[in-house]
């Protein structure tokens, strides 16, 4: 949510304000997100040790946006750059404010790809392995996919049927996601204003 809050922001702010190095800033912010996360790994697990967040939630809280929100922005940007700015112009000229015409008519007509740069992070965070391998060592703590791959492997020996219940178990939530918002994902990826 935090990502996703800032991506909003961002992208829009990028998509629709001019200000000098926009362009350079939003190629930029796409750019940071090619970075692997492996290799902001070693910097961030100074900055985790540093405040004494490891093996807590707040060590994935604080690390996940840094892969979360350039992604968002980036999915974002080009969002709000398919919606006409007549349509908040129209609202400017009628006497919004730029914050208003944000509010009530681009952010409503956004939804689908909100919803779909919403569902990305969510399945981005979900699946990321490094971060929550290396920041939480506590079994009950463990994300699903850690805690499946390292409490079920034990050397060489694979205990089968947990192992696919843990991968049952681990998908599901994904697939709820997915299929409660497969009509804005699908509307997200297409288009945003038809007519």
């Amino acid at each position: 949510m935090i990502s996703l809050f800032c991506g909003l922001l961002a992208g829009y702010a990028l998509a629709r304000l001019r200000f000098p190095l926009a362009g350079a800033l939003g190629t930029s912010i796409f750019v940071t997100y090619l970075v692997p996360p492996t290799l902001l790994f070693i910097p961030l697990a100074n900055i985790i040790r540093e405040f004494q967040l490891g093996n807590t939630p707040w060590a994935l809280i604080l690390t996940y946006p840094t892969f979360l929100i350039p992604f968002c922005t980036w999915l974002l940007m080009g969002y709000f750059k398919t919606i006409p700015k007549e349509l908040e112009e129209c609202a400017r000229i009628d006497g919004a404010t730029r914050f208003g015409a944000m509010i009530r008519i681009v952010f409503p007509i956004a939804v689908p790809g909100i919803l779909s740069a919403g569902i990305f992070a969510f399945t981005l965070s979900w699946n990321e392995f490094i971060y929550a391998l290396v920041f939480i060592s506590s079994p009950e703590r463990k994300t699903v996919p850690v805690g499946v791959v390292s409490e079920l492997i034990r050397g060489d020996i694979y205990f089968w049927g947990q192992l696919m219940a843990g991968a049952l178990l681990g998908s599901v939530p994904v697939a709820l996601v997915y299929s409660f918002f497969v009509e804005y994902y699908v509307t997200g990826l297409t288009g945003s204003v038809k007519g």
